[in-house]
């Protein structure tokens, strides 16, 4: 799916974060008194299954990895009224580690239910954690419900316990989705692999998370970074892309538009 998809959905979205708040698994989040908690669950795990058992337009942002291995990337779904129902978030933190996934479900403007999969503790001694927020409808947070298992596949075998209610923050995949903040599509340098060129953006600063993006035409800002690539490290660049499949299956991201950033 084109970026250029993706640029008009995350505008909807950066109206969503004001809303949403930043604050993210905050401990002194106020709790708040549940009555018929198994029913509360009830309608809101049956909004989930309705969206995810749709049919919606999606898509995707830009593939970033940092040098210590970490990585992420957001998909983006959207209804048939093009309003943002869903995000996902998924990330590790260091090499070799889990995919980690934050799941954000949207009622009209607000963030409506957050669900949470990652990994607690290191090595052995690693366990898998979901974590679920109910918010209403202004999007404050209900009620938090946690589980935890050794391993992951093993989490549905697990009872929920309700914890304090916790604001899962949305904000990272706001700024992946619209390649802002540590995010930003700077300009860094090119790579050359065989027949391929490579562009490789990021935020300009050392260790930063970067993307790569297959050059598929040499158009005239191209050639002004190739003719000037040292000193225009850093240059702040839009750039629209379409994830895709080579011959032998090989998924990568290819660059259909550039310009300077204003």
């Amino acid at each position: 799916m084109k970026n250029a998809v993706v640029h008009f959905l995350s505008l909807t979205l950066v109206l969503l974060l004001a809303a949403c708040g930043e604050t993210n698994n905050d401990p002194n989040a106020k709790s708040v008194e549940i009555s018929n908690a198994e029913n509360l669950s009830d309608v809101y795990e049956q909004y989930v299954y309705d969206i995810d058992g749709k049919e919606m337009m999606m898509g995707n942002s830009l593939y970033y990895t940092r040098d210590d291995g970490a990585t992420v990337e957001v998909d983006i779904y959207v209804n048939d009224s093009n309003q943002v129902v869903k995000t996902a978030e998924y990330y590790t933190k260091q090499a070799g580690g889990s995919i980690c996934t934050n799941l954000y479900y949207y009622k009209g403007d607000k963030k409506y239910v957050t669900k949470a999969y990652y990994e607690e503790g290191l090595g052995e001694n690693a366990i898998f954690v979901e974590e679920v927020t109910y918010y209403d409808e202004a999007g404050n947070p209900l009620q938090t419900q946690m589980r935890k298992a050794p391993f992951e596949d093993q989490l549905i075998n697990e009872q929920f316990k309700t914890i304090t209610a916790m604001d899962h923050s949305d904000a990272r995949a706001v700024q992946v989705l619209n390649q802002q903040g540590e995010f930003a599509t700077d300009f860094q340098f090119f790579v050359n692999d065989e027949h391929l060129l490579y562009l490789v953006v990021g935020e300009n600063k050392e260790g930063g998370y970067r993307s790569s993006l297959v050059v598929q035409r040499k158009g005239p800002v191209i050639q002004k970074l190739l003719a000037n690539e040292s000193s225009m490290v850093g240059t702040p660049l839009k750039v629209d892309f379409e994830t895709m499949k080579g011959d032998m299956g090989f998924e990568f991201q290819a660059l259909l538009d550039i310009e300077f950033a204003e």
